[in-house]
């Protein structure tokens, strides 16, 4: 068993120990604490915004544009050489 495996081995039950002496402690202890008492539900009423409709928030007198579509013609023209 390598050095790791034993230090691991030992970290393993050392916390395994401390658990049970806790757990152990905790049953010796007389129950002092009580529930706390439960609050009122108070039931808030529901708000709900109202959106407008799709038909209202296009401005009536502006009719939609239409993108226009530009070509673009590139003429290559070979360079001439060392003439």
């Amino acid at each position: 068993m390598s050095a790791a495996a034993t230090a691991a081995g030992y970290l393993y039950a050392s916390g395994r120990l401390r658990g049970r002496e806790k757990r152990e402690q905790e049953a010796e202890k007389p129950e002092t604490q009580h529930e706390p008492k439960p609050r009122p539900r108070i039931e808030k009423p529901i708000r709900v915004a109202a959106m407008p409709s799709p038909e209202d928030t296009r401005p009536a007198s502006a009719p939609r544009k239409t993108p226009t579509i530009q070509y673009r013609t590139r003429r290559w023209k070979p360079e001439p050489h060392g003439e």
